[in-house]
């Protein structure tokens, strides 16, 4: 019995461990194509001339492609690796496209700032969730709700009030939000071990795991910047 708690206790952390790289090579990924989109004049800007003209509807459309592209990642996480990286990649490419204003709007030293303090605020959260004993699968529904009423008050503030002060709490509210999704998602990593266990393909099942994680880590450092960063 020993033994085979060991093995499963190493398994988990083998797990846990390689969910963290990805999320880590996911976010730096994120941010490098972002920046290289942002030195291509011409890309850059048929992008943010759109993001200018129509904000809404563009947000939606590369939203849908990104998560059409995780919903894919998903699909072949239980037959393909490479599909499933192909996948990754094209989700993080796509969304990319949300980090394109951050260098253009702030200086290299705030968005170094910025990385550092996410990072800290991740790190912490995600021990909290994953060597919690409480189960954080209560949090969903309340977090879902949270998650809704944000994005469905930005719309009506961009659209209709244009608000900088509702903008400012709009980004609080996101931080505090993903910083409960981020403990979440931490302890998730253990049910989705749990049922993943002996798979052929548990590399693709915790890339796809780092998914949120990314996504949790984007959210925050994108709410920080807009609250603190510097105008470049």
């Amino acid at each position: 019995m020993q033994t085979i708690d060991k093995s499963r206790a190493n398994g988990l952390a083998r797990f846990t461990s390689l969910v963290y790289l990805y999320t880590g090579l996911g976010v730096a990924f994120w941010l490098l194509v972002a920046n290289a989109i942002a030195r291509n004049a011409a890309l850059s800007k048929v992008v943010m001339s759109g993001m200018v003209s129509h904000l809404v509807i563009f947000s939606i459309v590369i939203m849908a492609v990104a998560f059409g592209f995780i919903s894919m990642a998903n699909a072949f996480a239980t037959r393909s690796y490479f599909m499933t990286f192909i996948s990754y990649v094209l989700f993080l490419t796509t969304f990319a496209v949300f980090g394109i204003p951050i260098f253009y709007a702030y200086s290299a030293q705030s968005i170094t700032q910025a990385l550092v303090v996410t990072s800290v605020i991740f790190i912490v959260s995600s021990l909290f969730g994953y060597f919690t004993k409480k189960d954080l699968t209560t949090w969903s529904r309340t977090l879902l709700i949270g998650l809704i009423s944000i994005i469905a008050v930005s719309i009506i503030n961009l659209v209709f009030f244009k608000s900088s002060l509702l903008m400012l709490g709009i980004n609080i509210a996101v931080i505090v939000v993903f910083l409960f999704y981020i403990a979440f998602d931490a302890q998730n990593i253990k049910r989705i071990y749990e049922q993943a266990q002996g798979s052929e393909t548990l590399g693709a099942i915790a890339l796809v795991a780092s998914i949120n994680l990314v996504l949790d880590f984007i959210n925050v450092l994108l709410s920080l910047l807009s609250i603190f960063g510097n105008n470049n």
